[in-house]
């Protein structure tokens, strides 16, 4: 495996292998960037279900540090398949512990004879990311993984700037565009940014994801790679070195693509 390998090349391997390893340009500390051990996940999962079942809910369990360069396995399971919503649970295992967990809710879209729609949220007015102060996270402060995603600080608290807010917005995509997203691209880039209480420390200290949440909203067809997608975090509780956060994201013509929420852990 070289050391140049996008998240698609990744995938690839990982649906055709046995086993698949994660080059170390892919690392968050001492682990594999969360994101994309969960897309990958997501992507195992996808791929047992019928095309008219669209992924609706993500659910991920960050239980061991998962290895860089040293193979893995991922594995799925199906725990229920109704006539509208299918339920598969999925785990990447290596050297025979389990590392990562997932389940996710395969939702069949329904008629109905009084049709209801609820849309209550509006895209923020971000400074677009071609603004010269709209900066790219990277330097010292940023993960390695980070080299492979253009995200962009647009307000609220950069990370481990010491200026503490309980609001972070900036913009994400890949280095290397797909042609087009699909929904694991978008599982990939929202786990992108820190936990927004990063902001309130003035150096890189070491968090951890503990369990994560994707609902998934309006589906990300016909958005192309090479788009930013809007992103706005939100400090839901910290005490203790535990805390919880919710996010916004949504694509370039303001539609809510997902809400993410994580709970996370920090060693400071």
């Amino acid at each position: 495996m070289t050391a140049a390998m996008n998240y698609d090349e990744i995938r690839k391997r990982a649906a055709t292998e046995s086993t698949v390893s994660v080059p170390a340009t892919w690392a968050q500390g001492r682990t594999v960037f969360g994101g994309l051990s969960a897309a990958l996940l997501a992507d195992t999962l996808s791929r047992q279900n019928e095309d008219d079942r669209r992924l609706r809910y993500l659910e991920i369990g960050f239980v061991r540090p998962l290895m860089t360069e040293h193979p893995f396995e991922l594995s799925s399971e199906p725990i229920s398949s109704g006539r509208t919503v299918a339920v598969q649970s999925g785990q990447i295992v290596q050297d025979g512990a389990v590392r990562v967990t997932a389940q996710a809710n395969f939702v069949r879209a329904l008629a109905s004879e009084t049709p209801v729609e609820i849309d209550n949220f509006k895209a923020p007015e971000l400074i677009p990311p071609d603004h010269e102060h709209c900066h790219r996270v990277e330097g010292a402060v940023a993960p390695v993984f980070t080299q492979h995603i253009d995200f962009r600080f647009a307000g609220g608290g950069a990370p481990f700037s010491g200026r503490g807010s309980d609001e972070l917005c900036g913009w994400m995509r890949f280095d290397e565009p797909p042609a087009q997203l699909d929904t694991t691209h978008l599982v990939t880039l929202i786990d992108a940014w820190p936990p927004l209480v990063s902001s309130y420390y003035k150096r890189p200290v070491s968090m951890s994801s503990v369990n994560w949440q994707l609902h998934f909203a309006e589906p990300v067809d016909g958005i192309s790679g090479s788009e930013f997608l809007g992103y706005r975090a939100h400090a839901n509780f910290f005490r203790d070195g535990y805390g919880s956060s919710s996010a916004e994201i949504w694509a370039p013509d303001g539609r809510l693509l997902a809400k993410s929420f994580q709970t996370f852990l920090v060693f400071s």
